[in-house]
């Protein structure tokens, strides 16, 4: 990953930060959440929370306490032996995911999803140079639906060979299983417990609703060391005040409550401000991903996430276009730029469209070159003596040609200037000579030689015989 400038982008004032913040802790403290679970609610309440019928409300004290104890960077290992360091002044991506439908990469017809396509999907991610974490993009609908999650994990886990995001879990059993794949994968990667190779993320109910199941959920993955990203999705007017700062504090309010129970299961496991503030077509009730208020909504998150010191994984390339048009790179552009120049640690989105109904292979591809031109213009412009090129400038007064120095050259093999790789660069005699092909067809020839060119590295046969039998367990007991 390439620093970036750090001179981040503000949509808040720091007393705005201040007054989300304050209106956040007189939610949990005045009002409270509900949380299922007898026993974390015993273990809170002996800390200093309150239950107010049936609500817990927390004191900014506890609140201050979790945060504090919380890491502000993680690393993740993955099967290739890289390490990815998510911390402030870099910035990693992953997918979306559980998308049901996706282009057919041969007829360009909307077919439902499948196995061998997250299969194909995530091999293609293992090439993207501007995806950092592979993830299931799509939600195979030729698997079983109880066991759904636990076969996209195991996927990525076969398959993938950079650390893993993009993936929920919806149910404490299904959890349990995917634990189970994860401790597994000690006998692949080395110092997984140090370097976890996948986050995974929690969606609580809004508002301010922690069930039964996804407090079980929390309880399964938490407890072996697998970072979560609190994936806190209320819907502006439907589920949370209609406006942005309304909903800001109510997700806010329900992420640091997460904060607060993820810490009490299990200190040293890293919790992810992974903030998912919703917008909705206020006619029909849907939520759309592609308007700019996502982008906005991004930003600010990630200026709340760093006031409280932790991660940030905000959505941003995705928008509300079913097809690969111009709305399509219109959105996906503004709403992933913004956060970025916020300072995000993640930015998630990677091959999602339709309002996150959608995906396709050439998606992958197109939103890996639209982020390649947003970290050229995150990274900004660099002063120092060897940029200001004073000398370089004489030389060229004293009749050395600028293209011939070898200022040029370096600074071209570095990349100060920008250049596509699947894009046209170049002008329309040679956009003509090419074959006059259109940037999806361009990203399809791309996907298909990046899919030509991967070889799977497979599992040891111990490991992969036990993901067998996790699997069959899971199917036995939940299909």
């Amino acid at each position: 990953m390439k620093n970036l400038r750090c001179n981040w982008l503000k949509f808040l004032s720091d007393d705005d930060v201040h007054k989300i913040d304050e209106a956040s802790r007189r939610v949990l403290s005045e009002v409270g959440v509900r949380l299922e679970d007898t026993e974390l609610t015993e273990k809170l309440m002996d800390k200093g929370c309150t239950n107010n019928n049936g609500r817990v409300q927390f004191p900014s004290e506890i609140i201050d306490v979790a945060l504090a104890a919380l890491p502000n960077e993680i690393v993740f290992g993955s099967r290739s032996g890289d390490k990815l360091h998510i911390k402030d002044g870099s910035v990693a991506t992953h997918t979306g995911g559980s998308i049901p439908y996706l282009y057919d990469l041969e007829t360009g017809l909307k077919r439902n999803a499948t196995l061998v396509d997250l299969e194909d999907m995530i091999r293609l991610m293992n090439q993207l140079e501007h995806l950092s974490m592979c993830g299931a993009v799509v939600m195979p609908q030729d698997v079983p639906v109880g066991i759904s999650e636990v076969i996209q994990i195991a996927t990525k886990l076969r398959i993938g060979q950079k650390p893993g995001a993009g993936s929920a879990v919806s149910n404490s059993v299904q959890a349990r299983y995917v634990a189970e794949l994860y401790q597994t994968m000690v006998n692949v990667v080395d110092h997984i417990y140090q370097y976890p190779i996948m986050s995974i993320g929690i969606s609580p109910e809004s508002p301010l609703y922690f069930p039964k199941d996804i407090v079980g959920v929390m309880k399964a993955l938490i407890s072996v060391g697998i970072p979560t990203i609190s994936l806190v999705a209320p819907i502006l007017g439907f589920t949370a005040p209609m406006t942005i700062s309304g909903g800001l504090t109510q997700m806010n309010a329900c992420l640091l409550a997460y904060a607060v129970i993820s810490q009490e299961i299990n200190p040293s496991t890293p919790v992810i401000y992974g903030a998912r503030l919703a917008v909705a077509n206020m006619r029909t009730a849907s939520s759309v991903w592609g308007v700019p208020e996502v982008g906005i909504i991004g930003a600010c998150s990630v200026q709340l996430a760093r006031h409280y010191g932790l991660p940030s994984d905000v959505y941003g390339y995705s928008s509300s276009s079913c097809v690969h048009d111009t709305q399509l790179g219109a959105e996906t552009s503004v709403n992933g730029l913004l956060p970025l120049l916020a300072g995000a640690n993640i930015i998630s989105g990677f091959g999602s469209f339709g309002s996150a109904f959608m995906s396709s292979f050439e998606d992958l591809v197109f939103d890996n070159e639209i982020f390649a031109m947003h970290l050229r213009v995150a990274q900004g412009v660099k002063v120092d003596t060897d940029h200001l090129a004073v000398d370089v400038i004489g030389n060229a007064m004293n009749g050395k040609d600028y293209f011939l120095q070898e200022h040029t050259i370096k600074h071209l093999r570095t990349g100060e200037l920008y250049q596509p790789k699947v894009g046209l660069y170049g002008l329309f005699k040679q956009w003509e000579d090419e074959g006059a092909l259109d940037m999806a067809e361009r990203a399809r020839d791309e996907v298909k030689s990046l899919l030509a060119s991967h070889r799977d590295v497979p599992l040891p046969d111990e490991v992969e015989r036990e993901f067998r039998r996790i699997i069959k367990a899971a199917e036995e007991e939940l299909s």
